[in-house]
């Protein structure tokens, strides 16, 4: 049921270590090109990918989940300091916060697609469903129409594999 064709030839553990490269290596480049503050805030992210696929690698995906919020709490914050001050920055801080901002944002809605994974991989289906859902409905917009396809085609690979477990009662 996995339309995902990059990740299909890996197993669990290998698409995990994977992803969690592919964050780390998006947080480093954005770390590579910011100030001190900008800095610190993608040093932040980086700890908390760090943390959020430890998680999962451990079966914690509670833990996983507060990492993932974190992250997203970063991005909130992040706007919040735009809006409340974008007469006063210069252009080139304006750019850094929107950097900190779509980073943390790409990267906490792939990680809620790694965990909706990691939920139906373990046979967890509803715990899948919910993350995918939450996917769709938090990540609007055209720079996360990647992000919500993917969770579309999981909800409805999830939901295929609910349908044929659900047990067909006599026609009467």
């Amino acid at each position: 049921m996995n339309n995902d064709i990059f990740y299909s030839g890996f197993g669990m553990k290998r698409r995990v270590w994977l992803k969690m490269f592919c964050g780390l290596l998006m947080v480093s480049t954005l770390s590579a090109c910011t100030g001190d503050r900008y800095q610190q805030q993608a040093d932040v992210i980086k700890g908390h990918v760090e943390m959020f696929y430890g998680h999962l690698q451990s079966h914690q995906p509670a833990q996983a989940v507060a990492d993932n919020e974190q992250i997203e709490v970063l991005a909130l914050r992040s706007e919040e300091r735009l809006l409340r001050r974008v007469g006063q920055m210069r252009q080139g801080e304006r750019t850094q916060e929107w950097k900190i901002i779509k980073t943390a944002k790409e990267t906490a809605a792939e990680n809620w697609l790694a965990l909706a994974r990691y939920f139906s991989e373990s046979q967890q289906y509803k715990k899948a469903l919910g993350t995918y859902q939450r996917i769709i409905e938090t990540y609007q917009g055209l720079a996360y129409q990647l992000y919500v396809d993917r969770a579309k085609t999981g909800l409805q690979d999830v939901e295929a594999i609910l349908d044929t477990e659900t047990p067909v009662g006599p026609v009467r």
